[in-house]
């Protein structure tokens, strides 16, 4: 390549570039104090190349968060679609998707910072309930319409409050990001006791 002259970068790894530095601004900085030549000058590139592939920030934001969900939906939705494995196991299993995806990853600072700043911009916040939240209450509440038909819930009514299946996910994610430093939380633990409080054993007993 002769002296002086730019590497040509492919549109898509370009937009992967800016995604990456993005990540890390929006991560250190907090989604309100990022702005977009701050996103530019972490990926090395002219402002006006930013613009290029995301018209603003939110858009920008939201393609961030957007693709957290992707494996945890992906993954649980096509069992639960085939219902391939009781309620509890798939349950069980989209805990431990989230935990590895997003617990176990710098990812959970993003969705901390929807939980803290989304109320200050309603455009991510209906975005992400509406691509994201919305989708996975969807499978939730089939696993919990199923379970109680199978007579698998402790209170059978739960099946028309799946969002209390999000809480310790919730949960674990402001502990982790605010009080990890002081105490531990097992979230293995957290998830495990928590499906004890949702399901019956096995043998239909009590525990």
């Amino acid at each position: 390549m002769p002296p002086g002259t730019r590497r040509k970068v492919e549109p898509e790894q370009r937009r992967a570039d800016i995604l990456k530095a993005a990540f890390v601004c929006f991560a250190e900085r907090g989604f309100a104090l990022t702005r977009m030549e701050d996103v530019a000058a972490r990926a090395g590139i002219a402002k006006g190349t930013v613009y290029l592939h995301f018209p603003d920030k939110e858009a920008l934001f939201i393609s961030l968060v957007s693709g957290i969900a992707s494996p945890i939906l992906g993954e649980v939705g096509a069992v639960v679609e085939a219902d391939l494995v009781p309620p509890r196991q798939a349950i069980a299993m989209f805990y431990a998707v989230f935990q590895r995806e997003v617990l176990e990853t710098e990812r959970l600072h993003l969705l901390r910072l929807i939980i803290a700043e989304g109320p200050a911009f309603p455009a991510i916040t209906e975005f992400y309930h509406r691509e994201v939240i919305a989708h996975g209450l969807r499978i939730l509440r089939t696993l919990l319409e199923r379970a109680a038909e199978r007579g698998d819930l402790r209170n059978p009514e739960l099946a028309q409050t799946p969002q209390i299946v999000m809480a310790p996910a919730l949960m674990s994610i402001i502990w982790r990001t605010l009080f990890e430093q002081y105490e531990h939380l097992d979230t293995d633990r957290l998830f495990a006791d928590f499906l004890d409080t949702l399901f019956l054993p096995p043998d239909g007993g009590t525990k």
